[in-house]
């Protein structure tokens, strides 16, 4: 019965996670983020990152980089306009890096021109809270003079040699806020209730599990009265 027990609140816990709620005012939005985890938490640097991850919801504090900085095409947002991402890289209180885009523009000359305007620019180095979805990469394309896709093993070959191995598998997909001349990202899949189908799968198992367990313990314990009724 104990078992069955422990394998109930596993499921318990991962329905909880199978379902994640839109983010829709101010209120919604610091309830979740209260029970977001922290990014280093949830991934590690240089480490293949558990399927589960993908769309979590995660917070940190970085400083952004501003060496480096990348165009990407092919970027499509929430009303279905095309356009491009600028993004950048940031680093967390450990000095591990993270790719994050700082918002989305439909005019490629707006987007270089943003681009090279905060190259070298002057950042308040103190860590500033973020939050967003971690997101994978996608398969590497041609890199000249935009990227025509977001690939994190390429974007790391871009960076100092000394900074390839301390950076993040996924991607922090950030929607709060667009750096000056962008507009904010809006994707479909983080305004609308999503469904974790590895989370779902995994209650399930565990709610079999149970039942399993439960129907040991009613077998044993009917044998035990059978055996106890013989000897009678």
């Amino acid at each position: 019965m104990a078992i069955a027990v422990v394998c109930a609140l596993f499921a318990q816990w991962q329905a909880g996670r199978s379902v994640e709620a839109p983010l829709k005012d101010a209120e919604a939005n610091a309830v979740t983020l209260a029970r977001a985890p922290m990014l280093d938490t949830v991934i590690k640097p240089g480490r293949t990152p558990r399927t589960s991850a993908v769309g979590t919801l995660v917070r940190t504090s970085a400083t952004l980089n501003t060496d480096h900085f990348w165009v990407v095409a092919n970027r499509i947002q929430e009303n279905g306009t095309r356009g491009y991402w600028v993004i950048g890289t940031y680093s967390d209180q450990a000095g591990n890096k993270f790719v994050a885009p700082l918002g989305f523009t439909s005019d490629r000359t707006n987007a270089l021109a943003v681009a090279k305007r905060m190259t070298g620019l002057v950042v308040d180095q103190m860590l500033a809270p973020m939050h967003g979805r971690l997101s994978p990469g996608e398969g590497p394309q041609a890199i000249a003079p935009v990227l025509q896709s977001l690939s994190l093993g390429q974007l790391a070959n871009l960076l100092p040699s000394d900074a390839g191995k301390r950076v993040y598998p996924l991607f922090l997909l950030v929607t709060n806020q667009a750096a000056e001349g962008l507009d904010r990202i809006t994707v479909t899949s983080l305004n609308q209730t999503q469904i974790n189908w590895l989370s779902a799968f995994y209650a399930a198992e565990w709610t079999a599990f149970c039942g399993f367990s439960f129907f040991m313990w009613w077998r044993l314990v009917r044998d035990q009265q059978q055996r106890e009724r013989g000897q009678l």
